[in-house]
């Protein structure tokens, strides 16, 4: 079994598509011995463009799949709710699911772990920080309570409260 955390974000009809994205990984992944945990939804200015602002979040949740069939799943659910897989890098979302870290594998392929964006982009690091704050980086050592302590990006984020319909195995971190 292997943990598993994503990143989540929309900038297109935002609370919709969060919520669908966080039901279609709980549909996915989540189970009575793994439940799927999901932070606080944090609201951010688009990065990279102009656009809308969006809303972001991190899960994580254990499972025996593979990073292949995993990062399958997250290009399917995408594409389930209208993710335009041919659209430029940094435009408008309808939904955006990035696996952020496998455990604590360090890998270019199939797809990069960690995510670099886990240490540039505050509407990642401060979730993940807050979901997981012991967690260490595969690649500094260093836990994500002391990268978000550390951040010095001018990304400015705020926490948002989103009611999330309930799912028998969704657990929710909203402790902060």
């Amino acid at each position: 079994m292997s943990w598993v955390w994503f990143g989540i974000g929309s900038n297109r009809d935002r609370e919709h598509y969060i919520k669908a994205g966080v039901r279609a990984l709980h549909d996915a992944f989540a189970s009575k011995q793994h439940p799927l945990f999901v932070s606080r939804v944090f609201e951010s200015d688009s990065v990279g463009f102009a656009g809308s602002r969006f809303y972001n979040l991190v899960a994580c949740v254990e499972t025996d799949r593979s990073i292949e069939a995993i990062q399958a799943t997250c290009k399917a659910i995408e594409k389930a709710h209208g993710h335009d897989g041919s659209a430029a890098r940094f435009s408008p979302r309808t939904l955006d699911i990035d696996m952020l870290m496998y455990d604590a594998v360090i890998s270019d392929a199939p797809v990069q772990l960690p995510r670099a964006e886990i240490l540039t982009n505050a509407f990642v690091l401060w979730p993940l920080a807050e979901l997981s704050p012991t967690l260490r980086h595969p690649v500094t050592n260093k836990t994500f309570t002391e990268h978000w302590s550390n951040y010095s990006g001018e990304q400015k984020l705020e926490p948002i409260f989103l009611a999330f319909d309930p799912l028998p195995h969704l657990v929710i971190d909203d402790s902060n």
